[in-house]
């Protein structure tokens, strides 16, 4: 997907959901999304939710997350700065299907000097049982040197540190 690439409003639907306590922990405030598969959603070998599909998608919703925190990528270009990927790890749970309703949710577990790590989860709605999970190295830089730049305490800030409520297994 392009770094340009605007988010279909029919894709996600930005709304607050709560993540079943038997798919994950209780977060505080995690930025929630759903949506549902389409048939675009598929791959074409096999049809279900293609694996790239999913990294599409952890893609869009940390993109959505950065839009609402007042981060979108046309105002990080505008400080010639933007967050660049430098590691993801997904776990591929189980098989999504055209019509299942997916939920969403992301939320930055922690901040360092210049890098963040984002976590993402997705699950089914209606199976109740978790599809996805990624976790995410994203660094700050500076588009004019190239080199990872320090996040400041704004931006810190505007992404509300989202942490475990309880960190009880």
């Amino acid at each position: 997907m392009a770094a340009n690439t605007l988010i279909s409003d029919s894709e996600f639907m930005v709304e607050k959901l709560s993540i079943p306590l038997s798919i994950e922990r209780e977060i505080l405030n995690p930025f929630t999304l759903s949506l549902t598969v389409s048939q675009t959603n598929l791959g074409s070998t096999i049809a279900h939710v293609s694996n790239v599909e999913y990294l599409r998608w952890i893609d869009c919703i940390s993109d959505l997350h950065g839009i609402s925190c007042g981060q979108s990528r046309q105002q990080l270009l505008a400080q010639e700065r933007m967050w660049f990927v430098s590691r993801h790890e997904i776990d591929y749970l189980a098989e999504a299907f055209v019509g299942d309703r997916l939920g969403c949710a992301t939320w930055i577990s922690r901040f360092g000097r210049t890098t963040l790590q984002r976590e993402t989860l997705i699950w089914n709605r209606d199976r109740v049982v978790a599809v996805c999970r990624a976790s995410s190295r994203w660094v700050f830089m500076d588009l004019k040197s190239r080199k990872p730049t320090r996040i400041d305490e704004t931006q810190v800030k505007s992404f509300q540190l989202l942490a475990l409520r309880s960190t009880q297994s």
